[in-house]
């Protein structure tokens, strides 16, 4: 989903506005950019408070530290309890959120779970719990992901898989992005009546002026030196999460092996690679054994990535995790794409675009460092072409899906006073 989606929120309602309770595992303003289940959950909680529902949002705490509760602009988010880490602890974990949404319901016109994972069971008992109090709460969850990210993905491979999908069976509405997760979701039982899909929205492109991308610039030095940019430096944003092992081609790992080669044949080239996890001090090592540390900037997360958008000249993409947040918000932004060509990835871009557009995207083989660095080449040889092709991308994603298209969508669902399925 864009990060531009909050802005261009349209139906603002009048009346009492309808209040919703979005059940989420990764709630993480400040670790969004990073991780795309936080970024597209952030987004999309942002959204529907923009266009004037009330949201809430239940959330577990990953640390001793951190808050029970706190407000992020006008959300009020609730951390009831530590994070499940084992099997014994997801079934005590699942068994009080339960408890707690059942206490909570009556507040709340709508509660929505992220995705089919063990808290689906929970929103599911404080439903059936509504309806025998005779409350008008719904109940909902969103299904999302490609390939491996996928939640039918998740469903087949996890002990707890069938018993989430019979859970969704109690709610009023499934709500998903794609065709693929309605097939599957039917393939596996689902009714599809309950089945309602609401594509995530791209909103119009905004040309950004060279005064702007050098103000933006300036910003993201003052927060952190490695930032730093002369006139003439043109940048790569690489924005994903640092996993995975250390003999892997792609990934991080394939923009650190890469960088040396890029930076000698472009002088004027900085690579910033945004995120964190378990790789990001072998990355700095690396970095610094190569000599590219200096112009290969790891700054971290950032909360609000408006800047970084607005700085940076191009995106490169590698893998399959990254398309709930990192390559949705390049074509959002018109910026030149190089993908990885993952079948999860070619899915996502036919999804979606014809079949012209999604050839004429930069794509490279996975599986070898050459041909990112040769298409590299041919986006870096001519971006002025690329950039032109980049926005051809984004005005055509904004018509197939308009944001404001989907916001209407929400609108509809949220101020609807009738059950869709009971049980």
């Amino acid at each position: 989903m864009s990060s531009q989606l909050a802005m261009t929120s349209s139906n603002r309602p009048t009346a009492s506005p309808p209040a919703v309770l979005w059940v989420t595992r990764r709630y993480w303003p400040h670790g969004a950019g990073h991780h795309a289940r936080a970024a597209a959950s952030l987004a999309l909680s942002n959204a529907w408070s923009a266009m004037g529902t009330q949201v809430e949002v239940v959330t577990p705490r990953y640390a001793a530290s951190w808050s029970d509760e706190l407000f992020y602009d006008t959300i009020h988010v609730h951390r009831i309890a530590s994070a499940p880490k084992g099997e014994w602890s997801m079934q005590r974990y699942v068994r009080h959120l339960g408890n707690w949404l059942s206490e909570q319901a009556n507040r709340f016109d709508w509660i929505i779970c992220d995705g089919i994972t063990d808290d689906v069971r929970s929103v599911a008992t404080a439903i059936i719990h509504a309806r025998g109090e005779k409350q008008r709460t719904r109940g909902g969850v969103l299904c999302d992901g490609w390939g491996a990210d996928s939640d039918e993905v998740w469903c087949r491979q996890s002990r707890a898989g069938k018993r989430c999908l019979h859970a969704i069976t109690t709610l009023d509405q499934i709500f998903t992005r794609h065709s693929d997760t309605d097939r599957a979701l039917v393939a596996k039982g689902i009714p599809s009546h309950q089945i309602h899909r609401i594509a995530s929205g791209f909103a119009r492109p905004n040309r950004v002026s060279l005064d702007q991308r050098n103000a933006s610039r300036r910003s993201l030095e003052g927060i952190n030196t490695d930032l730093r940019t002369d006139g003439e430096n043109q940048v790569l944003l690489w924005c994903g999460h640092m996993t995975g092992r250390h003999n892997t081609a792609g990934g991080a790992k394939l923009i650190v092996s890469s960088a040396r080669l890029l930076c000698a044949k472009y002088p004027n080239l900085r690579i910033w690679m945004l995120g964190d996890g378990e790789l990001h001090d072998w990355i700095h090592t690396e970095l610094k054994a190569e000599g590219v540390r200096s112009v290969v900037a790891i700054p971290g997360t950032f909360p609000d990535m408006t800047d970084i958008w607005n700085a940076v000249d191009a995106v490169a993409v590698t893998d399959e995790d990254q398309l709930r947040y990192t390559l949705p918000n390049a074509i959002a932004h018109a910026l030149p794409t190089i993908v990885a060509d993952h079948a999860s990835i070619r899915a996502w871009m036919s999804d979606k675009f014809a079949t012209d557009i999604v050839d004429s995207f930069a794509w490279y083989d996975s599986n070898k460092p050459t041909s990112f660095r040769k298409t590299f080449r041919t986006v870096w040889d001519d971006l002025p072409a690329a950039v032109d092709l980049a926005w051809e991308v984004a005005i055509d994603a904004s018509r197939r899906f308009s944001i404001t298209e989907e916001l209407n969508q929400w609108a509809s669902v949220f101020s609807s006073d009738s059950h869709v399925h009971s049980s």
